[in-house]
């Protein structure tokens, strides 16, 4: 009796291990359910049973997305000694190279039967294709150079992913139309002003790795500049999408926000653009104003 126990113990213990791998890096795709509230509200269903629904594919794929790119980074991060459940165990780390492509199969099915328009199945399949391709080392890698290994391809990737994925999700709730074009729009430009700030803690690493990711390439205060650029547009296309009435009128109310950007550009501005710790506190305005914007963007879309 001790010895199941035990084993059970253990299995609980690897699952919550590998759940936790999953959610890193953090996105409003998942852990965070945004992406799909937000679509949830501007679809005009508010029908809750497709809202689980977005919910579980979104956490499916993008634990699947996450999982596949572990393990495709295991060498990086055994050498930059990074302790997860697959650096520690090779068996695991075998298990969930299994599991990984698993849970894209299992993204395809739920695609397919719960997309209420074909288009977001296609724009799907762009999806799972370029989060594959932007992390493979193992299969496709082999014969070309994974595309996160490069700024422009690691660019792009993003560039395609998101309008995509959000497409896909929007069809879980209703056909795609100019209101979802306009959902994808704002959240495309939304996740690129993050995306040029994420390798900049990986910098060193990626130098030693010989890999030309954008810490590499570019410098801090270029990157800072694209990324509040992309914040910006981020938050002119919802005033215009919503002064052109595709999106409720009242989302226009998540701009109100931007006071953290300018409150954040003014900063590194007159700090000559440099990171330091007094840039704590500004990235953290930043931060919480990025989601004060969100969650009204969400309440809003229900008008």
């Amino acid at each position: 009796m001790f010895k199941i126990f035990k084993i059970m113990h253990s299995i609980f213990k690897f699952l919550i291990a590998l759940v936790r791998l999953s959610a890193k890096p953090a996105t409003i795709f998942y852990p965070y359910p945004i992406a799909a509230l937000l679509a949830f509200s501007l679809s005009g269903t508010f029908n809750v049973i497709n809202l689980l629904k977005a919910i579980m594919f979104s956490f499916l794929f993008y634990a699947g997305v996450n999982l596949w790119n572990h393990v495709n980074d295991v060498e990086e991060d055994i050498a930059g000694g990074k302790k997860t459940v697959i650096t520690e165990n090779p068996k695991i780390r075998k298990l969930v190279a299994v599991i990984s492509p698993l849970l894209y199969l299992i993204s395809f099915a739920l695609a397919v039967m719960w997309s209420v328009d074909e288009g977001g199945i296609a724009a799907f399949i762009a999806a799972a294709c370029v989060t594959w391709v932007y992390s493979d080392k193992i299969l496709l890698g082999r014969i070309i150079k994974r595309w996160k290994d490069h700024y422009i391809t690691e660019t792009l990737a993003f560039v395609i992913f998101v309008p995509s994925f959000t497409s896909m999700l929007w069809t879980i709730y209703v056909p795609l139309s100019l209101r979802s074009m306009a959902f994808s729009t704002t959240l495309t430009f939304f996740i690129l002003s993050g995306i040029f700030l994420k390798d900049l803690k990986d910098i060193t690493g990626d130098k030693l790795a010989g890999l030309k990711t954008l810490g590499v390439v570019f410098s801090p205060e270029i990157l800072l500049k694209v990324s509040f650029v992309m914040l910006t547009f981020y938050y002119f296309s919802i005033l215009l999408f919503s002064f052109l009435k595709i999106l409720p009128i009242l989302s226009a109310l998540s701009t109100l926000f931007s006071v953290g950007l300018v409150y954040t550009v003014k900063h590194f501005s007159n700090n000559k653009w440099v990171i330091t710790i007094r840039s704590v506190k500004p990235l953290n305005v930043l931060y919480y104003s990025n989601l004060g914007s969100l969650v009204t963007f969400i309440v809003t879309g229900f008008t």
